[in-house]
């Protein structure tokens, strides 16, 4: 049987991604981050979808060169 993981609320969100309230609020006014509202009620995450969010755009060191930037 599969394991499903519980929704992410934003307390739990913010709490994760060390992000402000505010700014989480923001980014899903600006639909920038990925998100669900069912009935359109309560904002809901899932982890993998926020640590999707925060590590992308990744910017390489410079002792890596430019094939794994």
């Amino acid at each position: 049987m599969e394991h499903v993981q519980k929704p992410f609320t934003v307390d739990e969100a913010v709490a994760f991604t060390g992000l402000s309230r505010y700014y989480i609020y923001k980014l899903i006014h600006q639909k920038k981050i990925p998100h669900y509202k069912p009935n359109g009620g309560r904002v809901f995450f899932k982890q993998e979808e926020l640590e999707a969010f925060i590590f992308r755009n990744r910017k390489g060191a410079d002792y890596e060169g430019k094939r794994n930037a």
